[in-house]
């Protein structure tokens, strides 16, 4: 019963509740920088900026289910990696020839 009326008990647990709300303001945001419909034939491929790693970019595929109809919901999407670029083609070669095309790499001459 002393620890409640006791003044700098008070005050140390304010500043805990201060610190904990300031930790909740510092969650992540996350926005829509575009979408894609996915082209029938064509792979999504992801290449690191940084690295220049080109890959198949991950998929995750959902596990969902429609309540109403009682069937699963088909919903890919791709695991979004820092520093990288994603775009639609038939094969890895032709993901680079988009890449030159659109400046993002520069023809070894």
């Amino acid at each position: 019963m002393s620890d409640f009326f006791d003044i700098t008990r008070q005050d140390q647990m304010q500043n805990d509740e201060i610190e904990i709300l300031d930790k909740q303001k510092q969650k992540h945001e996350f926005k829509l920088i575009g979408c894609e419909r996915k082209v029938p034939g064509h792979t999504m491929f992801c290449i690191n900026l940084k690295t220049g790693e080109i890959k198949k970019a991950p998929i995750d595929h959902s596990k969902d289910i429609d309540f109403k109809t009682r069937e699963p919901v088909y919903r890919d999407r791709i695991v979004i990696e820092p520093d990288c670029l994603y775009r639609q083609a038939l094969n890895k070669k032709n993901f680079i020839k988009r890449l030159i095309r659109e400046g993002i790499i520069v023809k070894k001459q």
